[in-house]
């Protein structure tokens, strides 16, 4: 079982190949597979993330006011889906900054 190349290998230098679209390449970007398109940064991927978890925020709030304002048109279902699902996003989101944070000050006070 051969798992590294000798192409791929020069002195120290190893080039590590990617397997997934999902990986970010050399660059910092993610696309397809050995294709020369651009991918996604990890600036844009970070505030796809953030539009998504203000979306939820959004449709909460937009349900629970079509509740206030026309009670008949909206399922209580919904509303309870809705308001679970943005609390659910923002909590994520609230854990995953104060682990890069922590990961952060656990690099600045290294000795």
């Amino acid at each position: 079982m051969n798992l590294l190349d000798p192409a791929q290998t020069h002195g120290w230098d190893v080039k590590l190949l990617r397997n997934n679209p999902r990986q970010f390449d050399s660059q910092g970007l993610t696309g397809p597979l050995g294709g020369s398109e651009k991918g996604d940064t990890f600036e844009s991927l970070l505030s796809k993330a953030v539009e998504g978890v203000n979306a939820a925020q959004i449709k909460s709030t937009d349900l629970y006011q079509q509740m206030i304002v026309a009670p008949n048109t909206v399922d209580a279902h919904d509303i309870t889906i809705a308001a679970a699902e943005a609390t659910m996003s923002l909590n994520m989101a609230k854990t995953v900054v104060e682990r890069a944070l922590q990961a952060y000050r656990d690099i600045i006070n290294m000795r």
